[in-house]
């Protein structure tokens, strides 16, 4: 809810996703850090009275609302920004609901009304699966914004008046007033809980211990999602499934710790472990039905025995504010090392392997543990031999290429696959073999396809490949591809794929051509600069693009030359294209294009009716907006029809799906515009080309505006 009510300040990327979710845990740890040092420090009793008047003064920032001046520049680092926004719209009520989860739990120990209260911690969980899964398909299809926080506020006083209650049962139960009392209750009330450790004193090697278990799942949890959605499917709302599966981790870790450490299940987990890893490191991504389920299942089945031992490992109720404040202090910290560090540290997925081999150093043993002399010497030897050896067989395909490369690679991979998982019995051991074979990967030249240029930002991995076939580099955002440019000298400075001549973009820019006249022209998204050819020496084509590295790649002459090489003047404008479109002068531009894409989806908040009504307070009278709407998943044409349709607006369509081999040979691709303007007249060239068809508002669909969007009803679900 807070995410979208953000969007229309800071856009849609993964970069809001990643600090969102960091920001919230690193919310979640301030309030189990109270809940533990303020019960402590003022006992059960007076900590309760307490908690109950900030909960109370927590209605005074309700309901949630996003105040329009929070609005960042142009330049502004994106994480500040969100961080500050999210602090200043839902940081008290997350804080004190965090807070309130170890309390609850806190006050049932005393109570005595369950033997163990750790159980709560699967109910806890299990709340948030259902809320998180109801949200896209019974709250964003049914309530705008406005109503969502107003219905929230509601449940907010639903929960207050219920830990009101649960505070008086606490009471009722003659709670001890000082924390000392209070632990010597607790603590004469644990001897019936056999399955509990027995140990007064919480060591330190412990205390990682919990760190390091929680931080592997959270990590975990932000690589596969980076990963599956942006080298798999970048499918609407599919970073949903890893999330739901962390939950639902934790759900069966606390509500049957027997389960999540069975023996069965660590073995097996070897293998997917192992598995998914080898997909990585030889950029399998392909046959998405066997890849995707290989990735989630590895990653339940991982984070399940994490959270296992941690539910086998909990300490004694007296410690049970604690043992939560460090499970959430490890996965804060996995959110830090996904969503901050590792793209300024990487500049590819790194962080994703990395929480693998840390996974595998964690896992129990199968079977009786032997720490002989010769086997702690063996753990690290022989991963280094496999790594060797791995790395010598790569060599030697590439040198004698009986293979295809990447047949080789996934052959030799496979085959030393086996050798690994004899090392699964001995976590170190087998952590350092997946660890060799990253490093082997990473030594490997043969296997990269290609590959000229790869880096990270803030927002992705970006790839720019050199396509031998087609003569051409080739700019891809995960798997999407978002521009190529051939080297043949006759078309090298023609823009291709979704912007070749013959298509829709080509269609516009020749009308405009054969008009006349000096276009003032704006375009979101700047992608490789091939719009930039359409233009005339004295003209000016401004780029909005919210990635300063994709500026830096269109600018390399090495990569690309559309930006050297044509035309016209070319300005880059750094910043969300909302944002920055806000301060341009009203009436400026002829022509805006909308070619902002996040992976294989244009951000929501760029098609709303506001945003449209933005764009036409930039545009000339006679202006014409242009959206590109390729996608493999949604169709946003009708999206755009019910806007035109509320705005009064001209809308045309053309879906130019089928392009010749000598099209294909030039690099054109497949592609689906929509092209609005205020009067009919502005349209009349593209009136009468067949290619061009009315768009018009499908009468069920809804209307897109800054309060409502419904994603689901847009998916092509076959």
């Amino acid at each position: 809810m807070v995410a979208k009510m953000i969007l229309p300040l800071l856009g849609g990327t993964p970069a809001v996703w990643n600090t969102s979710i960091f920001l919230f845990q690193a919310l979640l740890l301030a309030g189990y850090a109270y809940a533990h040092f303020a019960s402590s420090s003022l006992g059960i009793r007076h900590h309760a009275i307490a908690h109950l008047l900030i909960a109370s003064c927590c209605v005074l920032a309700l309901p949630i609302k996003i105040n329009p001046q929070w609005a960042p520049s142009g330049n502004q680092d994106p994480t500040l920004s969100v961080t500050w926004i999210l602090l200043g719209a839902v940081g008290f009520p997350f804080f004190v609901l965090a807070a309130g989860a170890p309390l609850l739990q806190l006050w049932f120990a005393q109570s005595k009304r369950l033997s163990d209260p750790y159980i709560l911690y699967a109910a806890s969980n299990l709340g948030s699966m259902v809320g998180l899964i109801a949200y896209p398909l019974v709250v964003e299809p049914h309530l705008s914004l406005a109503q969502q926080s107003q219905y929230w506020f509601y449940g907010y006083l639903i929960c207050l008046l219920l830990t009101f209650i649960c505070a008086g049962l606490t009471f009722a139960s003659s709670v001890p007033s000082t924390s000392e009392q209070f632990k010597a209750s607790v603590d004469s009330d644990d001897s019936a809980n056999t399955d509990l450790p027995a140990a007064e004193r919480l060591k330190l090697t412990r205390r990682i211990r919990w760190v390091l278990l929680a931080f592997a799942p959270s990590s975990l949890l932000l690589g596969v999602t980076s990963y599956i959605t942006t080298d798999i499917a970048s499918a609407p709302l599919f970073w949903m499934v890893p999330l739901v599966l962390y939950l639902l981790s934790f759900v069966v870790a606390f509500a049957r710790p027997a389960w999540a450490s069975s023996p069965f299940l660590v073995r097996r987990q070897a293998f997917f472990l192992l598995g998914t890893a080898i997909t990585v490191f030889t950029r399998a991504n392909t046959p998405a039905w066997i890849i995707l389920p290989l990735h989630l299942m590895s990653f339940f089945v991982t984070a399940l025995i994490c959270h296992g031992m941690l539910a086998a490992d909990r300490p004694r109720p007296r410690h049970l504010t604690e043992f939560y404040l460090w499970i959430s202090a490890g996965g804060v910290l996995g959110g830090l090392f996904n969503a901050l560090l590792a793209p300024v540290i990487f500049k590819s997925v790194y962080e994703y392997p990395l929480a693998m081999i840390i996974a595998a150093f964690l896992r129990p043993y199968v079977g009786q543990a032997v720490r002989t002399r010769l086997n702690r010497w063996l753990d690290f030897l022989l991963p280094i031999g496999l790594g060797l050896l791995l790395l010598g067989m790569i060599k030697a395909f590439n040198a004698v290429p009986i293979l295809s490369p990447r047949s080789a690679h996934i052959a030799v991979f496979g085959l030393l696959g086996v050798l690994c998982m004899s090392f699964a019995y001995r976590p170190l051991r087998f952590g350092f073999g997946i660890a060799a074979f990253m490093i082997a990967s990473n030594y490997n030249t043969g296997s990269s396809g290609g590959l000229l240029y790869a880096d990270r930002s803030f927002f992705g991995v970006y790839r720019v490949t050199d396509d031998k076939s087609r003569g051409a580099h080739v700019l891809f955002h995960g798997t999407t591809l978002h521009g190529l440019q051939t080297s043949v000298e006759k078309t090298r400075l023609q823009p291709s794929s979704y912007y070749h001549p013959t298509g829709p973009a080509g269609q516009v820019f020749s009308v405009f051509e054969k008009a006349g006249g000096e276009r003032k022209v704006a375009i979101v998204g700047l992608g490789t600069g091939a719009l930039a050819c359409y233009g005339r020496p004295q003209e000016k084509f401004v780029f909005y693009e919210i990635d300063p590295l994709v500026e830096r790649i269109a600018r390399d002459r090495r990569l690309f030359t559309y930006m050297l090489n044509c035309p016209p003047a070319v300005e880059v404008i750094i910043g969300d294209a909302r944002v920055s479109l806000s301060r341009s002068a009203p009436r400026h531009y002829d022509l805006i294009v909308l070619d902002a894409f996040s992976s294989d989806a244009i951000p929501v908040h760029l098609l709303t009716r506001e945003a449209v009504q933005l764009y036409l307070s930039n545009l000339a009278d006679d202006g014409l907006l242009l959206f590109h709407i390729s996608n493999r998943y949604m169709n946003l044409a009708p999206v755009l029809g019910r806007v035109a349709a509320s705005l009064k607006l001209a809308a045309l369509d053309q879906r130019d799906f089928r392009v010749a081999s000598s099209e294909s040979d030039e690099g054109k691709s497949p592609s689906h515009w929509v092209i609005m303007a205020r009067h009919k007249n502005a349209l009349s060239r593209f009136l009468s080309d067949p290619r061009w068809s009315p768009l018009d508002a499908v009468k069920n669909s809804d209307l897109w505006t800054d309060d409502y969007s419904n994603i689901l009803q847009v998916v092509h679900w076959q």
